[in-house]
């Protein structure tokens, strides 16, 4: 039987790759992708629907999905101060996760990040920790978590960290207990997401850069 996914974030480097998967996947007769503005994709199982983010949890006709996708994400330099950050990477994000499930969501996906723990001294990993404790709790099937080291591919904004992913790959030999800390591309976190959402799990699964690399 097809399903229906829901993704957020379809417009970034994981979102655009993730829903074109989506939309070629057999598994799926569905994807809806929720919108600040048009993706500029044609395909006859694309349903775009413009949200505000903003008033998420004010949403009274939140679609109905089987599997939601989120992979919404900003930078401190592009959020401009810890409060706009906080905002989009745990707020919007855990307003998703929580939207879904009342809509009768089975599943939900999360791009989160490598060094997330709600205990940590830098603001990102607390924020980031933060959100895996939250949507854990939620009442899922399934609750699968992607916490990728830092991420490559190509970006329609040059980002400071894609650059350093590029220089230590070239200069850092990552074996041992370095391999973990391996930049990983794009494609391969939404290779790993496909994959695992050909599974039929129960509970809660945490996926880090160095397992996505191998599968």
């Amino acid at each position: 039987m097809e399903k229906t996914a829901i993704i957020a974030g379809a417009s970034g480097l994981i979102g655009r790759s993730l829903t074109q998967n989506l939309l070629q996947s057999k598994n799926y007769g569905q994807v809806i992708a929720l919108v600040r503005k048009p993706l500029g994709i044609q395909h006859e199982k694309l349903k775009e629907l413009t949200v505000d983010f903003d008033h998420l949890s004010e949403m009274s006709d939140f679609p109905t999905g089987d599997d939601i996708f989120c992979c919404l994400g900003t930078t401190m330099k592009k959020a401009g101060s810890k409060e706009a950050f906080y905002k989009v990477d745990f707020t919007y994000c855990y307003e998703l996760a929580k939207k879904g499930l009342e809509a009768g969501g089975d599943r939900f996906f999360l791009v989160s990040a490598m060094g997330s723990n709600i205990k940590s001294r830098f603001f990102y990993n607390r924020v980031k920790g933060e959100l895996e404790d939250k949507v854990s709790f939620l009442n899922y099937r399934t609750i699968y978590m992607f916490k990728p080291s830092l991420i490559r591919g190509p970006r329609e904004e040059r980002r400071a960290g894609e650059k350093f992913a590029q220089f230590i790959t070239r200069v850092i030999p990552f074996f041992g207990p370095w391999k973990k800390y391996k930049p990983i591309h794009a494609d391969k976190i939404v290779d790993a997401m496909m994959k695992v959402a050909r599974q039929e799990d129960k509970g809660c699964y945490f996926y880090e850069s160095e397992i996505m690399q191998k599968m």
